[in-house]
């Protein structure tokens, strides 16, 4: 009886054996699979952020610049302001020059004050100029540093695909 079961026990080893074996190896294929399916999926999704972002950046930019040319515009304005009131505040002076009338005075008190406040207004139009000009380059190096790391990222997923596929 003994010997039987020993014998009954030797026989079946192969099989259950051999069942692991195709059953080890058919998930080491679907392992790979799935591993192929997930850096697919991984690269689509990278790409498609990474172009959405560079898209962004791009809409970003071009609505910038768009400001800065009205900023620009709004300074050519200024300029063109602060020089009326400078010639105003000039004839009124010149007016002024043989004549101490109260009147004269007041309006050449508030035609410097025009002219501070113009200046003023173009010192502040200068520095959102600044500003938007700092803006656009740092739009266009995050544009830039996106699009190389897309590249990248294209380089090392093909070199994935290609070893995965070895």
């Amino acid at each position: 009886m003994r010997t039987q079961f020993i014998l009954l026990v030797l026989i079946i080893i192969p099989f259950f054996v051999f069942a692991q074996s195709s059953n080890q190896q058919m998930h080491q294929q679907i392992n790979n699979q799935r591993q192929r399916w997930t850096n697919d999926w991984q690269m689509r999704t990278m790409t498609s952020h990474s172009s959405n972002k560079i898209q962004t950046a791009e809409k970003k930019i071009a609505k910038e610049e768009e400001n800065k040319n009205k900023l620009e515009e709004k300074a050519e304005k200024l300029k063109a302001d602060l020089k009326t009131n400078q010639d105003e505040l000039a004839n009124l002076i010149n007016n002024s020059a043989g004549n101490n009338n109260i009147d004269l005075q007041k309006d050449i008190e508030k035609s410097q004050d025009k002219i501070t406040k113009s200046e003023e207004k173009l010192n502040q139009n200068k520095t959102e100029l600044e500003s938007s000009s700092k803006k656009i380059e740092n739009l266009k190096k995050q544009v830039e540093t996106s699009k190389s790391e897309e590249e990248e990222k294209m380089e090392k997923e093909g070199k994935t695909i290609y070893t995965l596929s070895k």
